[in-house]
């Protein structure tokens, strides 16, 4: 059997350079700008060993419905975090918007944010 193992996580952006600021100042991740083969920006990141990677679209994009849980593509993707209070008050301070929570759940805390480009982000406390 194949073993499949993941490997990249990619994002379409408005603006990759502003959304990597985002992740940056928000979480604390290292960032690295570079191009699209279409010579846009595109920002490359790692989170805990997972590379993602924000390209900047140009053009009328309708790549979102208006209901950010009827999109096509990723619905969101998760950070555990080991103190959801700690958490949720550090980035309250730093102005994060947050769209759900955190509210008890299966024996642990979720919340929500909003990410930039409408990109929801869910914190974990298990």
């Amino acid at each position: 059997m194949i073993n499949y193992t993941m490997e990249h996580i990619h994002l379409f952006s408005t603006d990759a350079e502003i959304a990597g600021e985002f992740y940056a100042e928000t979480f604390g991740i290292e960032t690295k700008m570079s191009k699209t083969w279409q010579g846009l920006p595109r920002c490359d990141m790692k989170l805990g060993g997972l590379t993602v990677l924000i390209s900047t679209v140009k053009g009328d994009l309708q790549e979102t419905a208006g209901d950010r849980n009827a999109q096509l593509g990723i619905n969101h993707f998760g950070f555990r975090v080991d103190d959801m209070a700690e958490a949720c008050a550090d980035l309250k301070e730093k102005g994060v918007v947050f769209t759900h929570g955190p509210v008890d759940f299966k024996g642990g805390k979720v919340a929500f944010i909003e990410g930039p480009d409408r990109v929801s982000i869910e914190l974990v406390e298990f």
